[in-house]
């Protein structure tokens, strides 16, 4: 019968512990409760009872749902009475009177205790004689304790209960009790979501008393969408993550905590730059040109994911704490995210951070630091290679010419006089660049935070600064944040809450860090390739940098044009929301909703007119602004109800609005008399100024029931009726359905006898969703004016766009069979899914008659799909007295296909889309090697004979493709009384990715004047017969009547797979009798490694990177992720 409750009951987390006191009085051996109702109402409220087939625990259940009391009996107390039928009737009676005509009539007494009813014994039931009564008397003494969880903090609300018998108590506020025990008692201490524990009296007076978290999630609740829901309900595909897994990760958005995580979420790092912005996948890429970025949501605000700085790597989820957050919900089918309707295509991300919780206010103080390591060097030529293959390279162009002339001509181009002989040569130095321009970062965090409240208000407050340096010269992050959250319960029926969270972010930049680049004051893409020979400083310590510039195609000095210049974005943003909930009765409730997310983002590019870059025009200025206002509001109406005979439904109907406004506005000046005027006003010409607005606006209607019998059998549907300004007149709405099921065996009779399965549930949904992310005004008529428009001084403008009235949704239709399972008393559990994702109507560019005037025109052709197979294993791998081993594995296998593009085999102009094959195939030039008589580059044509200028696309084949097939995560965690380590592996495989963009100037031996591979060097072809991959020096790069050899081909294709050990992390949990001697509520010391080994046969940087999204569009220049130590302390009190 406990254990039936306890099912019934919401696990309790780690972090709200504390407040669940009244829920877990008595809950030890012996002692029960009657299940709580849904909707309790006052405890004045009158009740019936009529029937005269119920027994006396069916009327304490009924008492409780019709009222606020919660009832707590004994076993012994009622034993003898369970199994007889209630035979008096009742009509509108108040709860304690019908419980005092019960009380008479069966012979029992009771006390009430606020909302506690404790049953007690009749004289009848329970007998004792007098000589036991004086026995019990000489013995009895009295002890005092503390409970407190695996962490240190106190339990309030704790059961203390002497085993065998019905005298106990409840831990106060503090975790602190005291009770009269006999010298042979055993304790029986228990809270909800914690294990019981037997603790024998003794000697002992004075007891600290820790109890260990169950592990289990038999009745855990999530949330789902505008509301939560028993996980153990829950037909649709959805994946949780607790805030302690994510704690103190040192990273500046939660998004890159989450790599590796959960099952069916594929996450990448665009590059290494603090803050920079993070790829997600939520079951493959599900569109072409729309976003493919899930809808990600904080506290119940929809954010805005494209308003970004344009000159830093900025990300904008960066303005959240990580270490605010309380839990992350992914809802990944079409059954779970349809709720969202026409943005929840490609999944939805809730995020739900930290609240108050009634009990004494407890503050957090946390704070780490660490460094993070610098760039790898790669190891280029030195001077004398350099010289040698430059050479090389131009008597291979220029062979008719006589070596003297050859020689002279390139002595000059590098800055050498005629005579510069071979003795110079050998002197030449060789300086490290790189060294000077990668740097070891260093990272600080400091956070402080307040939680607290009583029954009816409670508050979270927390504040943070995060500073972080890159590992490249210039490159910076800091973020100061500020979060408030504050919840009241004014009485039964009306409760509301207003939430805000405060960001100030400041990123520093180099030129080019916030995407690819090519650009040579990027010290990340320069560094590398600079003439060896040139010194990075002068002889008085300062930096060489003469605006005329250096010999060579990297021709200026990157590092002090990062020192000297500023590129700056300052980003302050603000997410609130305010709500309440009005209950209109027992069983239904309403709640208005109001949210914003509102960003301003300043960025400013400075050119200083002492660097090369800025002497020309005497310095330059770029400031620009974004302004983006997201204002969200739902109004919602939800019903619970319950039938007899164990049918549940639950019900919830609500309307939705959204509008999203940027303004932008960028203003450009050159002229500057001196390096130390940097505003506008000082800029001698306003060079350029541009300004735009841009908004769409969303509306949709949504209904949702959820209905069970008896928690076994489980059926959901959604129906969604939204609207999108971004589309045609004729399709702005659409409908978004969903259905789920579910049936959990283990509610079955025929498994009662199988002690061993815990839980073991089918569910099947169906779903349909939706993607707007396109451009705000595709479907649009539209006009256009610039100063092209303009004719004879006076303003004009022209269409610049064609109107589709019939441009409508993108639609992802989902299906999903999943079976969530644990066994052994929750020693093994997880969940494995199959789904199939199909895009239909996919948003793409199609060509226009040239006549039409316009090149073209947006519209929904093509079909798309992901199938797919997830898997999570959770095991307790070993329990022995104080020690434990568990590991938490995922993995997700999937396939991408591209089924049509509107007749077209392949998608125009983009040979990577083609039907019959994943997005992001490799189309390429097949390289064959190296001619060994003349050690030209070689090709294969389309019928596998070699060639030197393979034509495109009839002598280009497919080659893999840039998406994952399977990837996941696998970790490790041992705990031993107060130690925790955890090993945390990430690993992903199947991409195919081209490393051209930096291998292409890496392998280019001495084609040009900039510094290449070492090993390119020393494998090139020097003489007939000589087999090898690397082509001999040639001037320019490509032989006559052939191709380059170092344009994209398929020999710059890579294995990007990886294993890398992304996390090991280990922390200690400082004694409880020390905690208390310091008078601290707990403390604890942590270290961590971040990305500290990578396996992969990527022969760049770093292999975790993405290649087509935003600013990165190939490995050139791009910043790779490097290794990170940390070192912390977190103290409670």
């Amino acid at each position: 019968m406990l254990n039936h409750y306890l099912k019934e009951m919401v696990q309790v987390r780690r972090s709200s512990t504390k407040s669940w006191v009244l829920a877990a009085v008595f809950m030890a051996q012996g002692f029960h409760f009657a299940p709580t109702g849904a909707q309790a109402a006052e405890n004045k409220a009158e009740m019936r009872v009529q029937r005269k087939d119920r027994d006396l625990i069916s009327l304490f259940e009924e008492i409780q749902r019709n009222s606020n009391y919660l009832i707590v009996y004994n076993d012994k107390v009622v034993e003898k009475l369970a199994g007889q039928a209630i035979d008096f009737s009742l009509d509108k009676q108040d709860a304690l009177e019908v419980l005092g005509k019960a009380a008479k009539a069966y012979n029992f007494s009771y006390e009430v205790d606020g909302r506690q009813i404790i049953i007690k014994a009749g004289e009848d039931v329970v007998a004792q004689s007098d000589a036991a009564k004086l026995t019990r008397a000489v013995q009895e003494r009295t002890i005092s304790g503390t409970v407190v969880d695996d962490r240190g903090e106190a339990i309030p609300g704790a059961s203390v209960l002497v085993k065998g018998t019905t005298r106990g108590t409840t831990t106060d506020l503090d975790g602190k009790f005291s009770l009269r025990v006999n010298q042979g008692d055993v304790l029986l201490v228990s809270f909800i979501g914690f294990k019981t524990l037997e603790q024998p009296v003794g000697n002992q007076s004075v007891f600290t008393i820790s109890l260990l978290e169950e592990i289990s999630e038999m009745a855990e609740f999530v949330k789902t969408g505008y509301g939560v829901q028993d996980k153990r309900s829950i037909t649709g595909a959805l994946s949780s993550v607790k805030g302690e897994v994510i704690e103190n990760f040192p990273v500046a958005s939660f998004d890159r905590a989450l790599q590796g995580q959960v099952a069916g979420v594929n996450i990448m790092a665009n590059n290494g730059v603090p803050g920079g912005p993070v790829s997600i996948q939520i079951r493959g890429v599900g569109s072409i040109t729309a976003g493919s970025q899930p809808l990600i949501i904080v506290d119940g605000v929809q954010l805005n994911t494209n308003t970004t700085a344009g000159n830093t790597a900025s990300n904008p989820l960066a303005f959240l704490n990580p270490n605010d957050i309380e839990s992350i919900e992914v809802l990944k089918d079409g059954a779970a995210a349809s709720i969202y309707g026409a943005q929840a295509a490609n999944g939805v991300i809730l995020v739900t951070t930290k609240s108050g919780k009634a009990g004494k206010t407890e503050f957090t103080l946390n704070f780490f630091t660490g460094i993070t390591e610098p760039m790898p060097e790669v190891r280029m030529m030195n001077s004398q290679q350099f010289m040698d293959a430059r050479l090389t390279a131009v008597q291979n162009r220029f062979p008719n010419r006589t070596p003297e002339v050859n020689r002279v001509n390139t002595l000059r181009q590098l800055g050498f006089p005629d005579n510069f002989s071979d003795a110079d040569i050998a002197a030449l130095p060789t300086f490290n660049w790189q060294r000077e321009a990668f740097q070891m970062g260093r990272t600080q965090n400091v956070e402080f935070s307040a939680r607290g409240g009583n029954d009816k208000t409670t508050f979270f407050i927390s504040g943070s600064h995060n500073q972080a340096d890159g590992n490249v010269v210039g490159i910076d992050f800091q973020r100061s944040t500020g979060k408030f959250r504050v919840r009241h319960k004014e009485n039964e029926r009306l409760d509301f809450g207003f939430d805000i969270n405060l960001a100030s972010i400041v990123q520093n930049g180099t030129t080019g860090s916030a995407g690819s680049t090519g650009a040579f004051a990027a010290p990340q893409y320069s560094s590398p390739m600079m003439l060896p020979w040139l010194p990075i400083f002068l002889d008085d310590g300062s930096l060489n940098a003469p605006v005329q510039g250096f010999p060579g195609a990297m021709d200026r000095n990157a590092i002090s044009e990062t020192l000297l210049n500023t590129l700056q974005s300052r980003t302050q943003s603000i997410v609130a929301n305010v709500d309440a909930t009005y209950k209109i009765y027992n069983n239904l409730s309403f709640k208005s909703f109001y949210g914003v997310d509102f960003r301003v983002i300043d960025s400013e590019t400075y050119t200083d007119p002492r660097t090369r870059s800025g002497f020309a025009n005497q310095g330059s200025l770029t400031t620009q602004s974004f302004r983006n206002v997201n204002f969200i509001t739902n109004q919602v109406f939800t019903y619970n109800t319950k039938f007899e005979g164990g049918h549940n439904l639950n019900a919830l109907l609500g309307g939705e609005f959204r509008s999203d406004i940027r303004e932008f506005s960028s203003i450009s000046g050159q002229g500057f008399t001196t390096h130390q005027f940097r505003t506008m006003q000082a800029a001698a010409v306003i060079s350029a100024a541009s300004g735009n607005w841009t908004g769409f606006r969303r509306m949709g209607v949504f209904s949702q029931v959820n209905y069970d019998y008896n928690k076994r059998f489980l059926l959901s549907g959604v129906l969604r009726y939204d609207g999108s300004s971004r589309f045609g007149r004729d399709n702005r709405f659409g409908w978004f359905p969903a259905v789920s099921a579910g049936w959990n065996l283990t509610e079955e009779a025929w498994l009662n006898d199988k002690s061993w399965i815990d839980q073991l549930k089918l569910r099947a949904g169906y779903g349909e969703t939706g993607n707007d992310d396109i451009g705000n005004f595709e479907a649009l008529g539209l006009f256009g004016s610039n100063s092209a428009t303009n004719y004879n001084q006076e303003p004009g403008f022209r269409p610049s766009g064609i109107e589709n009235t019939q441009l409508a949704w993108e639609r992802n239709i989902t299906t999903n069979i999943g079976v969530d399972y644990a066994f052994f008393n929750g020693r093994v559990s997880g969940a494995v899914e199959v789904f199939r994702r199909l895009s239909n109507d996919l948003l793409l560019d199609r060509p226009l008659p040239w006549t039409s005037g316009f090149s073209n025109v947006t519209s929904n052709v093509g079909q798309l799909k992901n199938e797919g197979l997830e898997i999570e294993i959770r095991t307790v791998n070993l329990r022995k007295g104080n020690f434990e081993w568990s590991t938490n594995f995922n993995i997700t296998f999937i396939n991408n296909e591209v089924l049509d593009l509107g007749g077209d085999d392949v998608l125009p102009g983009n040979q990577s889309v083609r039907v019959g094959f994943p997005l992001r195939t490799n189309f390429l030039a097949q390289y064959a090697g190296v001619n060994s008589a003349t050690g030209r580059p070689m090709f294969f044509d389309r019928n596998g004979d070699i060639i030197y200028n393979p034509i495109a696309p009839d002598d280009f084949a497919t080659f893999g493709n840039g998406l994952s097939s399977h990837f996941g995560g696998f970790t490790n965690t041992f705990t031993y009384k107060g130690f925790s380590l955890s090993v945390f592996f990430q690993y992903d495989y199947g991409r195919e990715l081209s490393n051209s963009g930096q291998m292409g100037f890496w392998f280019r031996n001495g084609q040009d004047n900039r510094n290449a591979l070492e090993s390119i060097y020393l494998n090139r072809w020097t003489e007939p017969g000589q087999i090898t991959t690397v082509p001999r020096p040639f001037d320019g790069g490509t032989e006559p009547g052939g191709r380059s050899h170092v344009s994209a081909s398929s020999r710059f294709l890579e294995d990007a797979s990886f294993i890398r050990l992304r996390q090991l992390s280990a922390s200690y949990d400082l004694p409880r009798p020390l905690v208390n001697r310091m008078k601290l509520r707990s403390a604890r010391v942590y270290a961590q490694g971040v990305n500290l080994l990578t396996f992969t046969k990527w022969r760049g940087y770093d292999p975790e990177l993405v290649i087509g999204e935003g600013n990165f569009t190939s490995t050139q220049g791009a910043i790779p992720q490097t290794r990170a130590y940390t070192a912390g302390i977190q103290i409670g009190f």
